[in-house]
């Protein structure tokens, strides 16, 4: 409940702002004041829409679905498979766009307005990090995208430029770390309300900070171009963790929790009141089969009609994916399509891949590569209530050399199931898994290595859209590579 009373304030108070403006005046001023209707909103009426619209975009609309679980080969498509083929409808390409920038971040500049007209930096530190997060997902959906001036519409810049993709990190690693700077834990007076992804606990917002700082900081490890010195970046955080916070158990885990009810049900969970469109792909079920893994019997559902699980493969034609049976293949695990199943936004076992990387790269204070990777697969499966079996260990120890660089990513592509963007872009990064594109494609046979810019930046923002498609190198299609991949 306590969700839905959130958004009702939040409306009531956006409507008592514009009848505010008609308000009657001079003499009948006292009369005419209501002082049980706000006049203003406070940063906590716009804290819940601006993070369940940000996670929803993520985790279950049609960026999270159709482009994130499907193209990593998580998902496949058993009905409507056009997406599956690499077809990309405008509807899809502006979800994204135009949600995170006038959904989420709109609201994350009005907290930190807020916070800073009330003197309160938590509020400003929060609502930096929700930016940064955003802002990451952006560019890495579409490269280069309007950073530095996607802010300051109200302030008359309409037609902002676009921020090279590597400039957009280096910039997030410094607002991050301002935010964390921000942050006081200790002052009752300077508590945060609406807080419904990480129930105002301040120093939880301080480790998201910094594993996210530590996700966008392994993009650029090893970049020769990178505007930032990395491994000091990194050695910043790694070396101090009683300043730098960072995730430390599933606990820590970053997730937006829905409730039962729409409209605050996960979106998956409402898609499928009236979908059935999505199975598990046979590549992950296949790999996961092969490996015995046990996290199969969570990521996916046996068929309805019985015997083993069966995946689809992607981009089949749609009568061929029809004849493999609705009943005779493999839904999504039910724990990921509950009412209230988490929108996961960063996890422990995540960030000890990270340092599995790290060290495997050779920055010590990262730690040990093969405790990092063992024990990212031990906290995999105990974030889906699993004790991994000693066997599984044994059969998938860390080699040495390109193939166990090679275990690290799989294992991370694995554990990233339902984080489709995230598993995606880490695809793009790396190239590994090995993944083919499906026979019937629309992409000339490339697994698609961003989303195009929505056509309203061509017609509105034309003179920085050139200017970005030209310093990328590219077209503005679904084959160009991005900084992070090049």
């Amino acid at each position: 409940m306590k969700r839905i009373f959130y958004s009702f304030r939040y409306k009531a108070a956006m409507a008592a702002l514009l009848l505010g403006m008609s308000a009657c005046t001079g003499e009948f001023d006292e009369l005419n004041t209501n002082p049980n209707n706000p006049t203003t909103a406070g940063a906590d009426l716009f804290m819940p829409h601006g993070i369940q619209s940000a996670v929803d975009v993520y985790w279950g609309g049609s960026i999270g679905q159709d482009i994130g679980n499907l193209i990593p080969q998580h998902w496949a498509r058993i009905q409507y498979t056009d997406v599956d083929q690499y077809t990309t409808s405008n509807d899809v390409v502006n979800t994204g766009w135009s949600n995170f920038y006038i959904e989420a971040i709109a609201d994350y500049q009005r907290i930190y307005k807020i916070g800073a007209e009330t003197g309160n930096p938590n509020y400003q530190a929060v609502a930096i990090i929700l930016r940064s997060w955003v802002f990451s997902l952006l560019t890495d959906i579409y490269g280069d995208i309007p950073y530095s001036d996607a802010v300051k519409g109200l302030e008359g810049t309409l037609q902002p430029k676009y921020d090279a993709q590597k400039d957009v990190y280096a910039g997030i690693i410094a607002e991050l770390k301002t935010a964390n700077d921000m942050i006081n834990v200790t002052d009752k007076s300077k508590a945060i309300a609406g807080d419904i992804l990480l129930s105002g606990d301040l120093t939880k917002w301080k480790k998201f900070a910094n594993t996210l700082s530590l996700r966008i900081l392994n993009r650029m490890l090893g970049k020769a171009d990178a505007p930032i010195d990395v491994k000091t970046e990194i050695e910043r955080i790694l070396k101090d963790p009683a300043k730098y916070p960072v995730l430390a158990a599933n606990a820590d885990n970053v997730q937006l929790n829905y409730l039962a009810a729409a409209p605050n049900n996960n979106p998956i969970n409402e898609n499928r009141k009236t979908r059935d469109d999505h199975r598990v792909s046979a590549t992950l079920v296949n790999k996961l089969k092969a490996m015995n893994d046990t996290r199969l019997t969570v990521y996916a559902n046996a068929p309805a009609d019985g015997g083993d699980y069966k995946g689809v493969p992607n981009g089949l034609a749609a009568s061929d994916a029809n004849a493999l049976g609705l009943s005779k293949t493999s839904k999504v695990g039910n724990l990921f399509v509950a009412a209230t199943a988490p929108g996961v936004i960063i996890t422990y076992a995540e960030l000890l891949l990270i340092k599995a990387e790290f060290a495997y790269k050779g920055i010590a204070s990262a730690g040990d590569v093969a405790a990092n990777y063992t024990d990212a697969i031990k906290a995999s499966h105990s974030q889906y209530g699993l004790t991994v079996a000693p066997a599984y260990l044994t059969a998938n120890a860390l080699k040495t050399g390109a193939e166990g660089y090679t275990q690290i990513m799989e294992q991370k592509w694995i554990a990233l199931y339902g984080q489709g963007v995230e598993a995606w872009t880490e695809y793009r990064r790396t190239g590994i898994p090995v993944l083919s594109p499906p026979a019937l494609n629309t992409n000339g046979g490339v697994i698609p290595t961003r989303l195009p810019y929505p056509g309203s930046e061509e017609s509105l923002n034309n003179v920085n859209f050139k200017e970005a498609l030209k310093r990328q190198g590219g077209q503005n299609d679904k084959k160009m590579k991005l900084w992070f991949a090049k």
